[in-house]
């Protein structure tokens, strides 16, 4: 699994550098990168979400009891940015178009996206779920997949924010933007469910935190629709 990660690292990495030729921007090259940085606070989400990683996987560092393994930064560079990535792409060759409902068509399309994910990394075993259900019966996978899918949709619209923005600019943008998404919807809007999670809330509190997160990620998906239908910019070659 570690090999096939990191092929598809490097053929991620090689289509950048002949779309930064090609359509002479280096948004992709930059959306990589920002995906490694994404990846740093990665090591905090098994903590508050109750999962854990195979303990096969190689070690990067480890620090306070918060692991960060190597699979986990390479595959950092496409998780969220790839579908965000091949959209954007769409949007410059007339293959894709950008509106409000066109918005939420591609968040669903992320969602199944972040499904096969999910499922890849639950067949062989890559992390597993401490809490297999949450209220209600949701599954924790599930909750997983809805953050992801934000934080990939939400890549998108800057993205197509800053593509023509000076490359300095953009890669500054760009940069922290996986990591500050991250910490944005698992660590904001996920908060009235970790925190139930974490301090093992009573199951009306825990309740109220699922209902709650759930609405609050459905605003987020709102928010960055409507943001991306309010794009005023030429998006094509």
């Amino acid at each position: 699994m570690e090999t096939a990660v990191t092929l598809l690292t490097i053929v991620c990495y090689g289509s950048t550098f002949y779309l930064w030729w090609y359509l002479r921007t280096p948004v992709f090259f930059f959306a990589l990168l920002a995906g490694h940085v994404g990846a740093i606070i990665s090591p905090l989400w098994p903590l508050l979400y109750q999962f854990s990683y195979s303990p096969g996987l190689t070690v990067s560092y480890s620090l306070g009891g918060l692991t960060l393994f190597k699979p986990v930064v390479l595959a950092s560079a496409w998780f969220y940015p790839l579908p965000a990535l091949v959209v954007f792409l769409l949007y410059r060759t007339h293959w894709w178009f950008s509106g409000y409902l066109t918005a939420l068509i591609t968040g669903g399309i992320f969602l199944g996206y972040h499904l096969v994910m999910e499922w890849i990394g639950l067949m062989f075993n890559i992390w597993s779920y401490t809490v297999s259900d949450l209220p209600f019966g949701v599954a924790s996978w599930f909750l997983s997949v809805l953050m992801a899918a934000l934080v990939s949709l939400a890549l998108l619209y800057i993205v197509l924010l800053v593509f023509r923005y000076p490359w300095y600019t953009m890669l500054m943008v760009l940069l922290p933007t996986t990591l500050l998404l991250n910490l944005l919807v698992r660590g904001l809007l996920g908060a009235p469910i970790w925190i139930s999670l974490l301090f093992r809330a009573e199951s009306w509190a825990a309740n109220i935190g699922l209902i709650s997160t759930l609405a609050l990620l459905a605003w987020g998906v709102h928010i960055v629709a409507w943001g991306i239908s309010r794009v005023n910019r030429e998006i094509v070659v």
